[in-house]
């Protein structure tokens, strides 16, 4: 008897790899290039195996269409879009793929540190406009600067590697310390006080939970210098978006690069429109992702940091490995189910 595998989400390239991955008469593949909440539910109600991205919201609801499902693999690092405690009651087990982002997030923080203090965007506006004033390109060297990390996992350390060869000085906040790797890397592990107030940028790389949700919020930006930035390249909940608004509406910190950010769906007109449409309440989110794109100490960029050839490959490639892993009674990278 064969498997029914169902894939949601999928470009055109992971079509290839998961029928290449997964052919023959074992495995009967749906592909979908939708998220799950786009197709109706009897196209996919036979699955044992479903695999999502991170728009797709797997809950008790979606869980009851699907009466055979034993397994979730999420192609991504965080699964914040599944209700484990739904799943850990129907017996579900769900599997991400850590880490496989690690290097091409931890670069794109720090180009996104890298643009903030030499002042890329108004240097790009400056070119295009054709008007140069080089007294408002004045940027600054990020070595010999302090960086706070929250989050020294996986994405964190390897943040910590590329800092401390650039000459800078890192501490980093975790509740789980690693002191082999901050001993081989070079960076020390702090409270998170100590951190937010000492640290002239903060990089965060902490996943999301109920505890770390906004936890980046008026009185934790109070601790900051007024002099800090703040890059997000984790997860847009960690930050209470409107909190960092009136933060730096107010000069209270000097500027942010977000590529994740509450409302971030918002970025796309498209999804915009229809979320507008759709639901009045986003009006809050829309506005606050608007006012922050017109701010000039501001970087906005479309939740882009995992976005490598060579990181996609990794994805594809574990994604498979887990699924693999599990109808074969081994599994696999399987997240704990509360």
């Amino acid at each position: 008897m064969s498997t029914t595998i169902a894939f949601f989400e999928v470009t055109e390239k992971e079509k290839v790899s998961f029928e290449r991955y997964f052919h023959g008469n074992k495995y009967k593949l749906l592909i979908f290039d939708k998220p799950l909440s786009e197709i109706a539910s009897y196209e996919y109600k036979e699955a044992q195996v479903i695999s999502v991205f991170n728009s797709s919201k797997i809950d008790e609801s979606i869980i009851a269409h699907m009466p055979k499902l034993e397994f979730i693999a999420v192609r991504s690092t965080g699964y914040d879009n599944i209700d484990l405690k739904a799943c850990k009651k129907h017996r579900i087990s769900v599997s991400n793929v850590p880490g496989y982002g690690r290097t091409t997030v931890a670069e794109y923080a720090i180009m996104l540190m890298l643009m903030l203090y030499h002042k890329m965007p108004a240097v790009m506006s400056s070119v295009s406009e054709g008007k140069i004033n080089y007294k408002k390109l004045t940027g600054q060297v990020v070595a010999g600067k302090t960086l706070g990390i929250i989050g020294a996992g996986r994405v964190g350390t390897a943040v910590a590697r590329i800092a401390v060869a650039l000459g800078m000085h890192v501490i980093a906040y975790d509740p789980y310390p690693h002191q082999e790797a901050s001993e081989a890397i070079g960076y020390s592990y702090v409270d998170i006080n100590e951190l937010l107030k000492g640290a002239d940028i903060i990089t965060l790389h902490a996943t999301l939970n109920p505890s770390s949700k906004h936890m980046i919020n008026t009185s934790t930006l109070n601790m900051m210098k007024e002099s800090a930035i703040l890059i997000n390249t984790a997860r847009g909940p960690l930050v209470n978006t409107i909190e960092l608004v009136e933060a730096l509406k107010g000069k209270e910190i000097a500027g942010a690069a977000l590529d994740c950010i509450e409302g971030e769906g918002t970025i796309d007109l498209d999804i915009e429109t229809d979320l507008l449409l759709g639901n009045k309440d986003s009006i809050y989110e829309i506005a606050e992702v608007d006012i922050l794109s017109k701010m000039n100490n501001v970087i906005l960029s479309p939740h882009n940091a995992f976005n490598s050839a060579e990181s996609l490959a990794i994805l594809r490639k574990t994604t498979a490995q887990n699924i693999h892993c599990f109808l074969s009674s081994h599994p696999q990278n399987l997240v704990k189910l509360t």
